[in-house]
């Protein structure tokens, strides 16, 4: 419900084998997953997903458990520059943390923003072309 309020679209799975069938099947922009799922720990899952065809670079939350605070991360963990980090968020974690963490795990919105409006203006000047020749041919 948190993240709805922000304006994400969720999709919710109850277990691992499901968030990968549910991931074949849509567009995501990010998973938020807890680390104590059913079937798999959620470090697994994010492995998973990362192996769908697409999301090879899916950036990943990971809800863990308090105590996993003190724990140093493992080598294989180390963000490259193609696979992004995993962002960890201790439980219990408020909505505004979880919120934080998905911004830094999402791209910049500044600059498809931006992209969008130069694309929009493209479209503008270009109509703006048009009716100059269509005026001009009138004349």
């Amino acid at each position: 419900m948190a993240l709805q309020m922000a304006g994400h679209e969720a999709l919710e799975a109850n277990d691992g084998v499901l968030a990968v069938q549910l991931l074949r099947s849509s567009v995501c922009d990010v998973a938020v997953v807890d680390d104590q799922l059913p079937d798999m720990f959620g470090s697994e899952l994010v492995l998973l997903l990362r192996n769908v065809p697409g999301y090879e670079t899916l950036p990943a939350v990971l809800l863990l458990p308090e105590c996993a605070q003190d724990a140093a991360p493992a080598e294989s963990e180390t963000p490259t520059p193609d696979v992004p980090s995993v962002y960890r968020v201790y439980k219990p974690a408020s909505c505004g943390e979880i919120q934080a963490a998905i911004d830094q795990a999402l791209p910049a919105p500044v600059e498809a923003d931006r992209h969008i409006q130069l694309e929009q203006r493209r479209e503008v000047w270009s109509d703006v072309s048009d009716l100059q020749r269509y005026a001009r041919s009138i004349t």
